[in-house]
């Protein structure tokens, strides 16, 4: 990769990213509150979703305390799509059979795993589970929210860009890869 190549992909990265930001999200919000309560009452638990002024959220009742949780485009998943959209389209390899069969591989796993943290976060909440119970005595959504949402954005996105680079679209990793190389050819020719 050219440090050339390099600029090129990281305006083009930025562009699909920041063009994400015009994807309408109420949509997604609705269904991802719906699914996540029709998930918890599949496996047990007492929830609800409703709209509320355009706003949707997901209630559990019946633990420790009861949670409602607003559901808001940050808790679609939307955002890390986009940064995994921004990363496969510009690729200068792979066809782009590969890179659609990438996109709906990743935008599958990255809805089951964003899903799994919203049930986390809001089961961890309603319920004193040891050992969390033994540190927070009256947690709230953010209790958990945040460093969930930290390790799952983090360890979530490394998982998923390796299985696309090992499963479907090897040029993912020789890309990123490639990219500490390119940052570094412009300094080395100036000395």
């Amino acid at each position: 990769m050219t440090y050339r190549h390099l600029i090129l992909y990281l305006v083009f990265f930025t562009g699909i990213v920041l063009s994400f930001q015009l994807v309408p999200s109420r949509w997604l919000e609705t269904l991802t509150a719906q699914t996540t309560s029709d998930l918890l009452s599949a496996i047990g638990f007492s929830s609800t979703w409703a709209m509320q002024e355009g706003q949707a959220y997901v209630t559990l009742t019946g633990g420790a305390r009861d949670v409602s949780a607003d559901i808001i485009r940050e808790c679609t998943g939307l955002h890390v799509f986009a940064i995994l959209t921004g990363l496969v389209l510009p690729l200068r390899g792979g066809l782009w059979t590969r890179k659609m069969l990438s996109l709906a591989v990743s935008g599958s796993l990255l809805s089951l795993m964003n899903l799994t943290r919203l049930i986390l976060t809001i089961t961890l909440t309603a319920y004193d589970i040891p050992p969390f119970a033994w540190i927070f005595t009256n947690p709230t959504i953010e209790t958990y929210h945040y460093p969930l949402s930290l390790i799952y954005g983090i360890l979530g996105v490394a998982i998923l860009v390796v299985i696309v680079s090992k499963w479907t679209l090897p040029e993912l990793g020789d890309t990123l890869l490639a990219i500490p190389k390119a940052l570094r050819a412009p300094t080395q020719n100036r000395t």
